[in-house]
């Protein structure tokens, strides 16, 4: 799906910021949040749009988004300029009009937000947190009205530039790992109506249910286990053998480690479930499995991490041959 608006432009930063090789104009990547306001204008004015803060006020008030004032105020026939005019009126919209929200400026909010806690960078969390439960009211009082859900949330997901949906599992999860389990399942269960591959989201309610009640959580294991061997996801089956690593049971980590073996692509791939399994077999306390595998990974160390590897590769049998005697009474 194609970003919207401006966050078209906050993902062509953040690609930038990532790769500053990239052929882009200096007015696209810039931080438009840290010019002043009197910049603003004077970059209007250099675009022969002549507005003060009081004539700007004026224009805003017969128009609902910064998008729409945009097309208002630009009289040309030409497009040349137009998406620089656009970065600054909606710069001095989301800075001069904080009441006039829109879907945009809500979004590149969100946006905004998403970047001070990737980047580790001084955030208030509380602010987040307002800011994802307004994203979840608006998602209700659409769903309300009969809307699908998940595609209300596609659409809005457009004006931003962050992946939404990864992003809201990313920070349940670390909010799991910080012990912030409240306000986690709070995050998981009001959103898991909207996001499109609900078994990740499953996931995240299991580490939750496995803090209280393990053995609850067992069969909610197996379902969703089941669910994958329908619909396999490597990447989802490689983080439950993570998880399973130090507290599931031996036949669970057997059973999530031979559904991840068709799904292997790349080197990649297979490497990370070898480290995986070492770990495994070292918390065990089964060395010779550990060494061997711990051997195995070594062997590979110097191949191409993107290299394809089909499933019925010679090593890879070999490393499922060592899941077979393995007693699964030992836990």
């Amino acid at each position: 799906m194609e970003a919207r608006g401006r966050a078209l432009f906050n993902l062509l930063r953040m690609n930038w910021e990532e790769n500053s090789t990239l052929g882009v104009e200096p007015w696209q990547v810039e931080n438009y949040r840290s010019l002043s306001t009197d910049t603003l204008f004077e970059r209007l004015r250099a675009l022969e749009i002549p507005l003060d803060e009081e004539r700007f006020g004026f224009y805003s008030e017969k128009c609902s988004c910064p998008e729409e004032l945009t097309d208002t105020l630009w009289a040309k026939d030409a497009i040349e300029n137009f998406d620089e005019a656009y970065l600054l009126i909606f710069e001095l919209w989301r800075r001069l009009f904080p009441e006039k929200q829109s879907l945009s400026i809500f979004c590149d909010e969100l946006d905004h937000l998403i970047d001070l806690y990737d980047s580790g960078k001084e955030l208030s969390e509380e602010k987040l947190q307002d800011t994802l439960g307004d994203l979840k009211r608006v998602l209700d009082e659409h769903s309300d009205q009969g809307q699908d859900a998940k595609h209300i949330f596609r659409e809005i997901s457009l004006f931003c530039a962050h992946d939404l949906e990864s992003f809201i599992y990313d920070y349940a999860s670390n909010l799991i790992d910080e012990g912030q389990s409240p306000f986690a399942s709070d995050l998981i269960d009001g959103f898991f109506p909207y996001i499109h591959d609900g078994n990740w989201f499953v996931f995240l309610q299991l580490r939750l249910m496995y803090e209280t009640d393990s053995d609850e959580a067992q069969p909610m294991l197996e379902r969703l286990l089941e669910d994958l061997q329908e619909e396999p996801d490597f990447e989802l089956l490689l983080e439950i053998t993570r998880f399973l690593v130090t507290r599931g049971a031996i036949h669970q980590f057997r059973r999530a480690i031979h559904q991840a073996r068709n799904s292997i692509c790349t080197e990649q791939d297979f490497q990370e479930l070898l480290a995986l399994s070492c770990e495994f077999y070292r918390l065990l306390d089964r060395e010779k499995e550990a060494h061997a595998v711990a051997n195995m990974l070594l062997k590979r160390q110097g191949n191409p991490l993107e290299q394809e590897l089909p499933s019925n590769d010679k090593a890879i049998q070999d490393y499922y041959r060592l899941f077979e005697d393995l007693d699964p009474t030992q836990a």
